[in-house]
C-alpha cells in the first residue's frame, strides 16, 4: 500500500514561493507521505533530472506521471507521436522517479455529449489508448484512467474490457461530480482499480438553484463513504497491497490544512489493513 498526496496546495502548505515543484515535494515528504504526481517532462532537463532523482532516492519516494496527450483534440498521428514520446521518457526516466503507475484522463469530453456520443468517444479511447496501456505494461508501471467528472465508472469498466492492460484510477470525490452515488459506483470499478484520488466531500441540494453543492472534507468525515469503499477496494482490486493511494484532500474553509491532514491520517490510520 501506498499512500501519497496529490492535491489540494492552499495558500497556507507555503509552497508558493521559489521552486513550487520541489516545494510541493518536500511538503509531502513532510506530511508523512511516500508519493506524489510529478510532471515527467521536467526529468528532460540533465540539471533538473538529477536534482529531483536526489530528493527521490534520499526520501524513498515513488512518483506517479499523467501523460499530457489530448486525446479528442489531435489526429490518429498526432496521437500516436505523443504516446511514442511519452512512453520514451517513461522508460528513460521511469526508474529514477521509481514510478510505480501512471495516470490518465480522456479531457475535453463527457459521456453526456450529443456528438462524439458515448459509444464514440469510447470507440475512440479503446482504439488510441491501447498502444499507451501496452507500452506501459510492457514497462511494468500499468496505465489507469480516471473518472475525471467525465464518465460514470461502469463506462470506465467496459472500456478497460475493451483495452487490453488498461486499468481504472478511482477518485472517490469525482462520483458525485457526475451524479454517481460513490459506494456502489465504486463497487463496480473495484475489480480494475489500480490506484486512487481518495478524496470526500460532504453534500447536499440546494432547491433554489437546482444544483447539488459540494463542499470539502475531511477524509472520512463527509458523505462519500470512504470506509466502505476502501473495505471493498482491499477485497475487491487485483493487487490491494499494490493499492496506490493519493490522498486529494480538500479541506473545508473554515480549517487550516495542517488540521485536515492530522485528522485524515487520524481516520486512514483506523482502516483495516488489506488480507493476504
Amino acid at each position: 500500500m501506498l499512500w501519497g498526496y496529490a492535491g489540494i496546495y492552499r495558500g497556507d502548505t507555503g509552497v508558493y514561493e521559489g521552486d513550487r515543484t520541489l516545494n510541493q515535494l518536500r511538503w509531502v515528504v513532510q506530511h508523512g507521505f511516500k508519493s506524489a504526481c510529478f510532471p515527467l517532462v521536467e526529468m528532460k532537463s540533465p540539471a533538473r533530472r538529477d536534482q529531483v532523482a536526489q530528493f527521490v532516492a534520499e526520501h524513498d519516494l515513488q512518483l506517479t506521471v499523467h501523460p499530457p496527450i489530448r486525446w479528442f483534440q489531435l489526429t490518429p498521428d498526432a496521437i500516436r507521436r505523443a504516446v511514442d514520446e511519452f512512453l520514451a521518457d517513461l522508460a528513460a526516466y521511469g526508474d529514477l522517479l521509481r514510478v510505480p503507475i501512471v495516470h490518465m484522463s480522456a479531457g475535453g469530453v463527457h459521456r453526456f455529449l450529443a456528438e462524439p456520443c458515448l459509444d464514440k468517444q469510447l470507440d475512440w479511447l479503446a482504439t488510441h489508448v491501447a498502444p499507451l496501456a501496452q507500452g506501459c505494461h510492457q514497462l511494468g508501471r500499468p496505465l489507469g484512467i480516471e473518472n475525471h467528472g467525465d464518465y460514470y465508472c461502469r463506462d470506465l469498466v467496459e472500456l478497460c474490457r475493451r483495452t487490453p492492460h488498461l486499468r481504472i484510477f478511482l477518485d472517490t470525490g469525482n462520483c458525485y461530480l457526475i451524479g454517481e452515488p460513490p459506494v456502489p459506483a465504486c463497487r463496480e470499478a473495484a475489480s480494475y482499480v489500480i490506484g486512487t484520488h481518495f478524496k470526500d466531500h460532504v453534500v447536499f441540494p440546494d432547491p433554489k438553484t437546482l444544483t447539488f453543492v459540494i463542499k470539502g472534507a475531511v477524509l472520512g468525515h463527509g458523505h462519500v463513504g470512504l470506509g466502505e469503499i476502501w473495505r471493498d477496494l482491499i477485497v475487491r482490486a487485483p493487487n490491494p497491497k499494490g493499492l496506490v493511494m493519493h490522498w486529494e484532500l480538500v479541506p473545508p474553509e473554515d480549517m487550516p490544512t495542517e488540521e485536515a491532514v492530522e485528522k485524515s491520517w487520524e481516520f486512514i490510520h483506523s482502516l483495516p489493513e488489506p488480507t493476504p
